[in-house]
């Protein structure tokens, strides 16, 4: 995805998440918001599957326009997430690079 589409997808998860939690999103009231990046939506939907298993709020989104795949979660921080997501790297952070 460029990175333009990319950072799309990451407002459509957390526009989600404030629909679906909204009372959790007002605690939150814009104070942190952290992006990060995983190579593939395989590699996604397991990171979902675990953040659900655990009984973290998350919200995920799934774009029509590519046949529905998954392409972003939006989730609340915890010493869970953070262990689960401490490998990956910051969202655009290669882009220069490429």
């Amino acid at each position: 995805m460029t990175p333009g589409y990319q950072m799309a997808q990451s407002c459509h998860s957390v526009s989600q998440f404030i629909l679906e939690h909204h009372d959790l999103a007002k605690k939150w009231n814009n104070n942190f918001l952290i992006s990060l990046s995983i190579d593939s939506e395989e590699k996604l939907s397991n990171l979902l599957t675990k953040i659900q298993d655990i009984g973290v709020p998350v919200s995920y989104f799934t774009e029509p326009d590519i046949d529905n795949q998954l392409t972003s979660i939006c989730f609340l921080e915890t010493e869970q997430t953070r262990r689960l997501t401490s490998s990956l790297p910051l969202s655009l952070k290669n882009f220069n690079k490429q």
